[in-house]
């Protein structure tokens, strides 16, 4: 894969909501932070070799219960995969990672699930 590579169309397919659910067969490649709402992580797709960075973000919702979640998932480079997973200060390497098309997930506290389309990927907000 070249850098800007989207996968395949089995691993990042051209719809939204398949590319979600394509994300639960990626291979797990590497944990790059692992708290019960901060998750952090490299996946890959068996069938073409790309990665991905996958980023969960979750808040509490302490008054209804209802804990805001949110997912995103970009394409990397084998190179930027490697030198996220030797980073010093994460959050500074995934901020400086190229904006490519990526997949957001939103389940906001209250509100229905989205799933679409987003360029570039962000650490939110998370306790």
């Amino acid at each position: 894969m070249s850098p800007g590579d989207d996968g395949c169309a089995t691993c990042f397919p051209a719809d939204a909501a398949r590319a979600w659910e394509a994300r639960s067969k990626l291979r797990f490649v590497a944990d790059l932070v692992d708290e019960s709402h901060y998750h952090v992580m490299v996946l890959a797709c068996d069938g073409c070799g790309q990665r991905f960075i996958s980023i969960f973000t979750e808040t509490i919702d302490w008054n209804d219960g209802d804990d805001p979640q949110y997912w995103e998932m970009q394409p990397i480079t084998a190179a930027e995969s490697e030198s996220l997973a030797s980073a010093d200060a994460l959050e500074e390497g995934i901020a400086a990672l190229p904006a490519r098309r990526s997949l957001y997930v939103a389940h906001p506290s209250g509100l229905p699930q989205t799933i679409s389309w987003s360029r570039g990927v962000r650490v939110g907000f998370h306790d």
